[in-house]
């Protein structure tokens, strides 16, 4: 299916009049805030929010990057634009329960950090766009997510797809293609610099990957009140190579009521207006060198007014197969389960907020992270999420009971 998409959309691409110099330049949703390449991610230039446009700017493909934004009509424009994506992301730790001299304990969800400040992510690069066209290069690095995952200190690519997308009628079409968000959990397809605390949730993280290279074909509604999304990516994140026959298969359908740009959870004063519910369904299967892994997820966002809430929960089975080729990730059939739930409430420039994140292994334990904080938004004209500061609490509930609570400040500031 992909591959006919593909043909299709590139030989439209060619012989239609999408490229033509004389065509009325498109205002591009500007999303606002951050968002996709719009999410592209990370830089959360993102917004992309739709905040500023509906558009939901792709914010699915990018959404550890931290840009501004995609536009998805991809006929609507003849000119060059070119989009900076810049983000950086501190975090300081003014107290930690569990401050062992040697060696703290760690759990799901904590990075283990003692009183200090370190850099939570740093994100640079650039969104273009010409046409249908699309291109997105954004690279960087940052801390791990907790005593489990891998650092990535080292520059890695968040970002580097071309797309193009084509609407015809009341139906838009798209391929994308290269390094990007994996559209399975709306949790990871949220641009990095629209995360109201700076992190996702541990099902975000642990199940599933966020982000990977393969190639996606997408087919919805115009405006976007509906969309499918069909991807094949490699199994592993080596963007330069794939040396396995391993493959990840997902497939995600999105649909949206209202007026309401439900890919973002923050909107400056002005447009708060109105109401926006976003439903949202996947499904992943990756056959890896030497484990299965079958998992679903679906996600819901309700904006209404000052108030946003956000929910997911997510499932998979990862079962070994072929462990006489490589050593499996599990030696049994093991079920991982996780739910995020973040409500906030968006009063002026201040947005109290509080964040619910279970997750579960069968074969290890139960982990509950709950995070309550208060943000403020900062800027100028035009761009009033420029720098975001706040301040939380965190309370950790682990399988094996350990006083580990967190007292975090955090600060971003993005192009």
């Amino acid at each position: 299916m992909i591959l006919a998409l593909t043909t299709v959309f590139w030989s439209s691409m060619l012989t239609s009049d999408a490229l033509a110099a004389d065509r009325a330049p498109h205002d591009e949703r500007r999303e606002g805030a951050s968002a996709p390449p719009a999410r592209s991610a990370e830089a959360s230039k993102e917004e992309k929010p739709a905040a500023a446009s509906e558009g939901e700017a792709k914010a699915g493909k990018e959404g550890d990057t931290g840009g501004r934004g995609k536009n998805d009509d991809g006929d609507a424009k003849s000119h060059l634009k070119l989009d900076p994506v810049g983000l950086v992301q501190l975090w300081g730790t003014a107290w930690d329960w569990d401050a062992d001299p040697q060696a703290d304990s760690t759990g799901y969800g904590d990075p283990e950090d003692d009183p200090g400040v370190k850099v939570k992510r740093a994100r640079l690069g650039v969104h273009a766009q010409w046409g249908g066209i699309d291109l997105g290069l954004v690279g960087g690095a940052g801390a791990g997510y907790d005593g489990f995952s891998d650092d990535e200190a080292d520059f890695s690519l968040y970002q580097a797809s071309l797309g193009y997308g084509k609407t015809a009628g009341r139906c838009a079409l798209r391929v994308d293609a290269g390094v990007m968000s994996m559209p399975f959990q709306a949790d990871a397809m949220i641009g990095a610099g629209e995360l109201t605390f700076e992190e996702r949730g541990m099902a975000a993280e642990h199940i599933g990957d966020d982000r990977g290279t393969g190639i996606t074909g997408e087919a919805g509604s115009k405006g976007g009140g509906i969309k499918g999304t069909l991807g094949i990516f490699n199994s592993g994140f080596d963007p330069f190579g794939d040396d396995n026959l391993g493959k990840s298969f997902v497939f995600r359908v999105d649909g949206k009521v209202g007026q309401r740009d439900t890919k973002v959870l923050w909107d400056p004063a002005g447009k708060r207006d109105g109401v926006g519910l976003g439903l949202g369904a996947a499904g992943l299967y990756t056959l890896d060198v030497a484990t299965t892994t079958m998992g679903a997820s679906a996600s819901a966002v309700l904006r209404a007014g000052v108030f946003t809430a956000f929910g997911e929960g997510t499932f998979a089975q990862i079962t070994p197969t072929a462990t006489d080729v490589a050593a499996p990730g599990v030696t049994d059939p093991t079920t991982r389960m996780g739910v995020t739930g973040e409500a906030n409430v968006s009063i002026g420039r201040w947005q109290p907020a509080a964040r619910v994140s279970t997750y579960s292994d069968s074969a290890l334990g139960s982990w509950t992270q709950v995070l309550a904080g208060l943000v403020v938004h900062a800027g100028m004209k035009g761009d009033p999420d420029l720098v975001r500061v706040g301040v939380g609490y965190v309370l950790r509930l682990e399988s094996d009971p350990v006083q580990n609570d967190t007292i975090r400040l955090w600060a971003q500031a993005r192009l």
